[in-house]
């Protein structure tokens, strides 16, 4: 009776640690995720870093390989021994390339934007992760899996092309599309060689992965996809901007007042006739890169929708630590909103300053300009 008590005992304290474990699985592999973001935060530095490049394209390749093992060892029965943590480790170790990827991708895209983007984005895709941790969408597979490597796919192989490439065209993010559905579909065919399931197969694994590929590719018709690798790192308006002989720029600006010490740029420009209206910025780009940039000043008159008032292509020249630097100025304004918005060759945003230009009542040599070098 004593061992059969003993038995009875040790079950259920086996029982008790295995629903524990299972009701904190969600919450360690989010904590893996976590730690694959902040990891990664500290040691990408530059898109065009070769060892970056290479260190996430041998990450991908690896959650290819784990998830298409996950997809085995589901269908397989228990295993015993060693093999038996298999499963387990694979599933952190997914998390935790993914996190360092997806945190890579979020300090591309939302390096011209606040801070408060790239935490955003960073909490969606965690809840999306979490999301597929939950019983009920576990039974029906990897499906959120397969939808965030599809974007990790698209998303490395977008930036990738014009990086090798120098420039940025249409054409490149089509052929990101068409690279990244290769593995996609590789894998479909290992899972269906593995469930023999046809229907899983697609509801699992195609739909989710190329329903990505199809938002990705919508997103970037619309012009919604930052036009990565370029990105804007400064931007301002002035009421001079000068070459300097050292290759830098001086940049000319009204003295804010005290209360305003903060403020670098004539975000409201005291204006009198015969002034020009600068806009300095710099853009930096990856190594090796040549491409055209477009500056477009835009009007807002009384009670309109924003008017184009023309734009200009500036050349640029990648490789720059500090970003390539460059001006564009207006001489015939008006009084009222303005906004000035870069872009890229194939018309993606790359940043916007707006400001307004307002009467100036000081006398042109009466006015107490700042002066700084850019």
């Amino acid at each position: 009776m004593a061992s059969d008590r003993d038995s009875i005992d040790k079950n259920s304290s086996m029982s008790e640690t295995a629903k524990s474990s299972a009701a904190h699985r969600p919450w360690k592999e989010l904590a893996f995720f976590a730690a694959g973001f902040v990891f990664d935060a500290f040691l990408v530095r530059r898109i065009d870093e070769t060892r970056m490049l290479v260190q996430q394209g041998v990450y991908l390749a690896i959650d290819g390989a784990l998830l298409a093992r996950l997809i085995a060892w589901r269908q397989s029965g228990p295993q015993q021994g060693w093999r038996e943590r298999l499963p387990t480790v694979a599933d952190w170790l997914l998390h935790f390339t993914l996190g360092t990827l997806l945190n890579a991708y979020a300090l591309f895209y939302v390096k011209s934007a606040s801070g408060l983007a790239t935490i955003l984005f960073f909490l969606i895709i965690a809840s999306l992760l979490l999301v597929n941790e939950l019983p009920s969408m576990r039974r029906l597979g990897p499906v959120v899996l397969y939808g965030l490597y599809s974007f990790c796919l698209t998303s490395y192989f977008a930036y990738l092309y014009p990086v090798l490439i120098g420039r940025i065209r249409w054409w490149m993010f089509v052929l990101a599309i068409a690279t990244a559905t290769a593995p996609l579909i590789v894998i479909a065919f290992a899972h269906h060689r593995w469930t023999r399931d046809r229907k899983q197969v697609i509801v699992h694994a195609l739909v989710p992965s190329l329903g990505v590929q199809a938002l990705l590719l919508v997103l970037y018709v619309f012009k919604l996809i930052p036009p990565v690798p370029l990105s804007l790192m400064d931007i301002g308006i002035y009421h001079r901007v000068e070459r300097t002989e050292t290759g830098g720029y001086q940049v000319t600006y009204r003295t804010p007042p005290w209360y305003r010490f903060w403020q670098r740029d004539d975000s409201t420009f005291l204006a009198a006739s015969g002034d020009r209206v600068y806009c300095f910025l710099r853009v930096f780009a990856p190594n090796g890169f040549r491409d055209e940039i477009r500056v477009a000043w835009f009007y807002k008159p009384p009670s309109h929708d924003w008017t184009s008032e023309g734009d200009v292509p500036i050349a640029v020249t990648g490789g720059r630590e500090n970003g390539f630097g460059g001006f564009s100025y207006k001489q015939n304004w008006q009084l009222g909103d303005w906004r000035v918005v870069v872009t890229s060759i194939d018309g993606r945003e790359i940043g916007r300053r707006s400001f307004s230009i307002v009467p100036d009542a000081v006398a042109a040599d009466a006015r107490d300009m700042n002066v700084r070098f850019r």
